[in-house]
């Protein structure tokens, strides 16, 4: 398989012909000129120098971000355009998931936690955490924008750390420093972390991970491609006077109560008398948007084992991370060796979004849904 990887959300344009995982020609320019004047000449240099057209790639892949606002635009729109002239299949690279495809690359495949981060300005950075476990890269931390103190809560040291992209070792050392001490002091075990520099370029590492993207099935077409910018622009936050983070807290009675007045907003398969009841024997989170709720989970633990009852958002804030954000924060703040839940056959977003938390199939019930539809058991430990 032939890939047509470029990266754009970032200063330095890379472009990469990839032929499954290997490399058959990079290059990368840190050019002042706009990537919309540098990028389709390079593109078109190095398939001539291969003595390559469109015709000979089997899938495209490019960055979708975050990043620069404008370069992502300027890769996607490139991206799309190959696709939609020639039908080549499209797999989109989060940045963040790339600079971690590029420490396995370095590192090699051992169990270990990925810090990714991006510089994002106004000293905050896009960051996520990924994790390694039998050879397999998932999210541990789902990608999202906070200040350099604030994203150490979301790392320890249980695993070997790597800390990989915009480097702020002046600002995170101390803080990572006083973390490993403390563990340290408590008599918890405590690996080393390390900085990694000179990886291979974004290109290369978006065009391996669009690989083992495409092998799962998770491509399409130029109307599957969207960026992920994570907040909206500062000029548009400001001119509407928005807090978008997200805030994830115990479920309340009272939130409770508040569900019950909106509940049909939050598109799910239980009746509201059905989640008061399980609300009695199942621990529930929220998630609040601007001090409104947007969604909510319950689990169940028995000894070493939880799992995931529902995970429900808010019909008009689907698709902005919040199950993203609830899922991931059940996985870090519960101290279980696994974790169980089952989903539609049909729910292929939802199948998406656990398997990208490291969840696999592990079985099937039959007809469990509405008689018809069958559950797909997964797992993660």
């Amino acid at each position: 398989m032939k890939i047509l990887s470029i990266d754009t959300s970032s200063k330095n344009c890379s472009v990469a012909i990839l032929e499954d995982e290997k490399t058959l020609m990079v290059t990368s320019s840190d050019s002042e000129r706009e990537h919309s004047q540098t990028l389709m000449p390079t593109i078109s240099e190095i398939m001539k120098s291969l003595n390559l057209t469109m015709d000979d790639i089997d899938l495209l892949a490019c960055s979708r971000g975050p990043g620069s606002f404008t370069g992502i635009r300027i890769g996607m729109a490139t991206i799309k355009a190959f696709s939609d002239a020639k039908n080549i299949p499209i797999a989109g690279v989060d940045s963040l998931k790339a600079l971690a495809y590029g420490v396995l690359v370095k590192k090699g495949k051992k169990d270990c936690k990925i810090l990714s981060m991006i510089d994002a300005k106004n000293d905050n950075v896009y960051f996520a955490v990924y994790k390694v476990r039998n050879g397999n890269l998932s999210l541990y931390k789902n990608p999202d924008v906070m200040s350099i103190s604030d994203i150490v809560e979301f790392v320890d040291f249980k695993n070997p750390l790597y800390i990989v992209g915009d480097s702020f070792p002046e600002e995170l050392e101390p803080l990572l420093r006083a973390k490993y001490s403390k563990q340290l002091a408590q008599g918890k075990e405590t690996e080393s972390y390390e900085y990694i520099e000179d990886l291979p370029t974004m290109a290369e590492s978006i065009g391996v991970a669009a690989k083992d993207k495409y092998e799962i099935g998770d491509y399409g077409d130029s109307k599957s491609l969207f960026p992920m910018y994570l907040r909206k622009p500062q000029a548009q936050r400001q001119r509407e006077g928005e807090d978008d983070r997200i805030s994830i807290l115990e479920l309340s009675s009272y939130d409770l109560e508040k569900i019950k007045l909106n509940y049909d907003k939050f598109p799910n398969i239980w009746s509201y008398k059905v989640l008061e009841e399980d609300y009695k024997n199942s621990k529930y989170i929220v998630a609040k948007q601007n001090n409104e709720i947007v969604g909510f989970s319950g689990t169940r633990t028995v000894l070493d084992e939880m799992e995931i009852i529902n995970i429900v958002t808010r019909a008009d804030k689907q698709n902005q991370g919040i199950a993203s954000n609830m899922l991931s924060y059940l996985i870090r703040k519960n101290n279980v060796e696994k974790i169980n839940l089952e989903v539609n056959e049909n729910n292929i977003k939802a199948i998406k979004l656990y398997s990208k938390f490291g969840f696999r199939q592990v079985g099937k019930r039959k007809n469990y849904y509405n008689g018809k539809e069958d559950a797909i058991l997964m797992t993660v430990s």
